[in-house]
């Protein structure tokens, strides 16, 4: 049986990624994502002397990446799928010994459930918004940033992704990019309308913002960076003192509007929109009650009333058989 060799399988892939972006018109992200993935197994297999992939190779790359590499259930399954695609395009291209890996019965990795997720309080999330200096513009740009991510659940990169012409005053709805181009519209509440009509005003004395159409530009006048964003958050962090989570991201506010929301009885499907989940699963998995909540549905059973009543609350004196009664 032929075999598909390292050689060939590096031979193809600077033309896949091209083509999967410049052709078939795939997000740059992703596109990025896959070759580094694709990257990753070839440098194992140079590492490993390799000579020719099989599914042995491909197994023991798996395992490499979850025990050396710590990767998680969802890093694996991106790195299975990029490694498929590819492997199929093989295929189409009729290379020699792509036919013979049997990639699509490549089982996906699972992760066990990990039970409730803590998350921050609002009490928590108004500490660390109050800790933001809202009296210069760029803290006031940061504050309406973050505010986003809490108050209609935004991720990071879809805030830092929203250009001006995505805002619609008219209509009070802002168009939001979310992941794999999926497009959603979101209304626009009037707390946040004004903070944002009060940014477009500050954001015009900014370097070069009148040639950048990004709602949140830097300094400089470029497009806010993620990685910017993120550290400047990590300062906001520090001055809020003391938090219940050991570790505290951006992606804490999008979590905690979620969790909040839930708490607030608010509908799962119409939270799966907000949040711009491809699946009910996704929304399903990402929101976890909090103790609190959990707490409030014990006591509010009617278990505990049932209970209180037969136990009573005086002192009884124990024996030690059993005695059983017969009820009528």
């Amino acid at each position: 049986m032929e075999k598909l060799t390292t050689k060939n399988y590096d031979r193809y892939l600077e033309k896949y990624t091209y083509d999967r972006h410049y052709l078939l018109n795939h997000q740059l992200s992703g596109v990025m994502a896959n070759e580094r993935d694709l990257k990753l197994f070839s440098q194992f297999l140079l590492e490993k002397q390799h000579l020719h992939i099989n599914g042995d190779a491909i197994l023991e790359f798996i395992a490499w990446a979850r025990n050396e590499r710590n990767n998680s259930a969802g890093s694996i399954n991106r790195k299975i799928s990029s490694i498929r695609c590819y492997i199929n395009n093989l295929r189409f291209l009729q290379v020699k010994g792509a036919d013979n890996l049997p990639v699509e019965y490549l089982s996906r990795a699972r992760e066990p459930y990990p039970g409730p997720i803590d998350t921050l309080t609002p009490e928590e999330v108004k500490k660390l918004l109050n800790s933001v200096d809202k009296n210069s513009i760029l803290g006031f740009r940061d504050h309406l940033l973050y505010s986003l991510l809490y108050r209609i659940g935004l991720r990071l990169g879809e805030a830092l992704a929203i250009n001006l012409d995505d805002i619609d005053f008219d209509q009070n709805v802002l168009t939001i990019h979310g992941k794999g181009r999926r497009r959603r519209k979101l209304p626009l509440l009037e707390d946040i309308c004004d903070m944002l009509a009060s940014w477009i005003k500050l954001r015009k004395v900014v370097f070069n913002a009148e040639d950048n159409q990004a709602l949140f530009i830097s300094k400089k006048g470029n497009r806010l960076a993620h990685r910017t964003a993120q550290e400047n958050f990590k300062k906001i962090v520090v001055l809020s003192g003391s938090l219940s989570l050991d570790k505290v991201t951006p992606h804490s506010l999008r979590h905690a509007f979620a969790t909040h929301a839930v708490e607030g009885n608010a509908d799962i499907i119409v939270l799966k929109a907000i949040m711009g989940h491809a699946r009910m699963e996704s929304t399903q998995i990402y929101v976890h009650p909090s103790m609190k909540t959990l707490r409030r549905a014990v006591n509010d059973h009617i278990a505990s009333d049932i209970l209180r009543e037969i136990t009573g609350k005086g002192p009884t004196i124990y024996r030690m058989q059993q005695k059983y009664r017969k009820i009528e």
